[in-house]
């Protein structure tokens, strides 16, 4: 079933809010893995995107970027593994428990992200541009942040 047939309106058939925010965020992250290899950073994916995203500058144990990340345990330690062979981040003890180990970014991985958060900028300003020219004003980061502290506030179901 396409996604189109979760919302009508007047007997025709359109997206779904959830639906049209998954395709915005998915051509973001595919512009942007784009531009990073194209800056030279090979064999970044959408699918790494949930690390970096949630990775502190310090370093982040794996459990705590796999809840952050709501990815399992296991599936994070395969992207962990994937992004440690390609040289982008390394696992380290972690000083606070020398029992507990860091993800931590590598030099390299460092440049990357710092790349990325480059072009992610450039990216969200495109698509501010987009939706501003399609009718919406404001601040929509705004908004979205403003509206998910307010659900929180209230609890999942309120």
């Amino acid at each position: 079933m396409s996604e189109r047939r979760f919302s009508w309106t007047g007997g025709v058939a359109k997206p779904a809010l959830t639906a049209s925010l998954r395709r915005v965020t998915q051509a973001m992250v595919v512009e942007l893995v784009s531009r990073i290899e194209a800056a030279g950073y090979p064999g970044i994916t959408g699918s790494h995107h949930p690390l970096f995203e949630n990775i502190d500058p310090e370093g982040t144990r794996l459990t705590v970027l796999a809840g952050r990340a709501g990815m399992t345990h296991q599936s994070m330690s395969e992207l962990v593994q994937t992004l440690q062979t390609r040289g982008y981040v390394t696992r380290e003890p972690d000083p606070s428990d020398r029992r507990a180990r860091l993800v931590v970014l590598t030099a390299l991985g460092r440049r990357m992200v710092r790349r990325a958060l480059l072009e992610m900028g450039r990216i969200e300003r495109e698509w501010i541009a987009l939706l501003a020219d399609a009718g919406l004003e404001g601040d929509l980061k705004a908004a979205m942040d403003d509206a998910l502290q307010r659900k929180a506030g209230r609890g999942v179901s309120g």
